[in-house]
């Protein structure tokens, strides 16, 4: 803890000047590139993230969901997403170049051919067909850059505690979106919470995920990211965006 603080503090003598000019503390800077490293360099890990999610009903005003998600990534080509929610329970298995989807309720799967490896399977199924990974952006190389450059502030809160755990608090300013980030304060720099205000529509929403039970470097093994589909399930085309309907609801 003494070492992080040192090195903010010498980062700030050095460009207090321009931080103020441009609206970004170094601080946050630093320890946000930190996690990004943590992150970036596991070869595997597990996590479990809660999330909610807001939207805006006419009628009922703003409603909120809440969803479960159990995590394993397996660098760079393998991951296991267990999620449950008001839609019930489904899972993502993906490995190497496919990807297959399983509703538990409807007991219903389906097989979207990906890109080999997890990121660019991300961007895909994203932009294709409309699926959202939990807490995704956090493993991007770019997450710290990409913030600064989609936020005019990002500021450094200075130390909280949530759950008995000490974090850094990191608040981000932007025409679109205002970000919140809890840091764990040690060795690992893990991200713990986040909390996302969208201002892009006339009714601001509001985004959350607090992480937990994270593990890094887990021996995984390869099975376990390769789905046996039942004798009795039924298979589902899943259709892109630009198609007229879709077989999978959002998470």
């Amino acid at each position: 803890m003494k070492k992080i603080f040192l090195w903010i503090f010498l980062f700030s003598i050095m460009i207090h000047g321009k931080a103020q000019e441009a609206h970004i503390d170094p601080g946050a800077v630093i320890i946000l590139d930190r996690m990004s490293e943590i992150i970036g360099d596991l070869n595997s890990c597990s996590f479990t993230v809660h999330t909610s999610n807001e939207k805006f009903d006419p009628e009922k005003g703003f409603v909120k969901s809440f969803h479960k998600h159990e995590v394993y990534m397996a660098g760079p080509d393998k991951m296991h997403v267990l999620n449950e929610g008001s839609n019930g329970k489904t899972g993502y298995w993906y490995h190497g170049d496919l990807l297959l989807y399983y509703a538990v309720n409807t007991n219903q799967y389906g097989f979207i051919e990906t890109p080999d490896n997890i990121i660019e399977t991300i961007d895909f199924v994203y932009q294709e067909y409309d699926l959202e990974f939990p807490a995704a952006d956090f493993f991007y190389p770019g997450f710290t850059d990409d913030l600064l450059e989609t936020h005019e502030r990002v500021t450094y809160e200075g130390l909280v505690n949530i759950n008995g755990v000490e974090a850094h608090h990191i608040v981000a300013y932007g025409k679109e979106t205002n970000v919140q980030i809890w840091v764990s304060n040690d060795t690992f720099a893990l991200p713990i919470r986040y909390l996302i205000h969208d201002l892009a529509t006339d009714k601001p929403l509001q985004f959350e995920g607090v992480f937990s039970n994270w593990v890094l470097n887990p021996i995984l093994p390869d099975a376990m990211f390769d789905f046996v589909v039942p004798e009795s399930a039924s298979r589902v085309s899943i259709l892109s965006k630009s198609s007229t309907y879709s077989n999978i609801s959002d998470q």
